[in-house]
């Protein structure tokens, strides 16, 4: 079984400028994904395995190829008791690196394979592990693996060779004692020397060859601007990330809801970044009701004097938001009430989309407001604003 405490020992945190005296300059993306990885790497050695495994997310969207970040992750998993996470970590460094000793190390070790002691006997061959960690950064998470485009050069490099070999193949040398006219080439009648046509045959077939070398170059820029569009969207979605998180540790969560509800719902987005915003939106949901109910009860009361529709509807709007998310928890929080009873007043005043519908409503509301608390006072309020609604009667603010 693999023993989690001795296998958090084992990672070592990244120093950057050892790094560089070894290897050069790095780009700022990388360091930072190495400054997510040192902060996670301290974070779990505290007991906080959920930010570690948050700082560790943002590493890998910055740099996909981060393995020894993905391996701690999966010890995070492991130490959360969620092994089916921590194999997916493993399994997933395996399949972008077939090298990778450490992740098959450690399924071997949760398969029983390996034991605890056989672990433990080859300790000590880490000792030559810190000066390989230059290495190990420059082959692991460098943009070469990381960044689509790069790999294109290797593409335009062979259909560049390509036409080169036709361009060498047409010139024949002024020595030659062949003379190639093309201008009148295929104006010669059927009588031309074997020669002649020859020419024509591998004229025709180069010509073929350029084609389809042109046609093999244009899908290869095609291929890159695909790749180079998914490479920004997946960067700006990194950010749009990067910001949501920073709101929600300043304690915005009602504007972090609003951003995914509103903003980015049914937006396109990379399958781990939509992933972590669910999770970030799951998180910030029960914390935003109050937020939403005090933003919408503050727009209400600026109302008393003036009873304006609109302002009513904006009220409302802020009502629905906490109400989505009350009906979606389980345990009601102590504020439904308040939000259903005044939400429904809201939505009649506001008399939107229409009088009728927004009556039918706000009766849904006051009903709500009866069910979950039947013997309070708001839920008599409630059956005599009821009442007004169906004998016709408007409600007053």
């Amino acid at each position: 079984m693999l023993d989690i405490k001795e296998e958090l020992s084992r990672f070592e945190f990244i120093d950057v400028v050892n790094v560089e005296e070894k290897i050069g300059k790095i780009p700022d993306d990388m360091k930072n994904a190495i400054d997510l990885y040192n902060k996670a790497l301290e974070d779990l050695r505290n007991g906080n395995e959920d930010i570690a495994i948050i700082a560790l997310k943002k590493a890998i969207a910055l740099y996909p190829a981060f393995y020894e970040a993905m391996n701690l992750m999966g010890i995070c998993y492991l130490k959360l008791d969620d092994e089916e996470k921590a194999r997916s970590m493993f399994n997933k460094v395996i399949q972008m690196d077939d090298n990778s000793i450490r992740a098959s190390r450690y399924l071997d070790q949760l398969d029983g394979k390996i034991s605890t002691d056989e672990v433990s006997a080859g300790k000590s061959k880490r000792a030559g592990r810190a000066g390989s960690v230059a290495e190990w950064v420059k082959i692991g998470i460098s943009p070469e693996k990381s960044n689509p485009p790069y790999y294109l050069k290797y593409i335009l490099g062979a259909l560049v060779g390509i036409l080169a070999m036709c361009l060498v193949w047409i010139a024949v040398p002024e020595s030659s004692p062949i003379r190639i006219d093309l201008g009148n080439l295929f104006k010669r009648n059927a009588d031309s020397s074997p020669q002649l046509k020859q020419l024509e045959a591998e004229n025709l077939e180069l010509t073929t060859r350029l084609n389809e070398a042109n046609e093999a170059l244009r899908q290869a820029n095609e291929t890159e601007k695909a790749l180079n569009k998914k490479y920004q969207d997946y960067v700006s979605w990194s950010g749009i990330l990067r910001d949501l998180q920073a709101m929600y540790y300043e304690g915005k969560y009602k504007d972090v809801v609003v951003k995914i509800e509103r903003d980015y719902a049914g937006v396109e987005k990379p399958d781990d970044i939509a992933a972590a915003i669910g999770e970030l939106n799951d998180k910030c949901k029960p914390r935003a009701v109050t937020q939403f109910y005090e933003s919408a009860k503050s727009i209400y009361n600026s109302n008393e004097k003036n009873r304006s529709a609109d302002v009513y509807r904006e009220a409302a709007d802020e009502f629905r938001m906490a109400i989505k998310i009350i009906e979606e928890m389980e345990n009601k929080p102590s504020i439904a009430a308040d939000t259903y009873y005044w939400g429904g007043k809201a939505v009649a005043l506001s008399q939107y989309p229409s009088k009728e519908a927004a009556e039918e409503e706000a009766l849904k509301y006051f009903n709500a407001v009866i069910e979950i608390a039947p013997r309070s006072s708001l839920a008599s309020s409630a059956r005599s604003r009821i009442r007004d609604i169906e004998e016709g009667r408007t409600i007053k603010h």
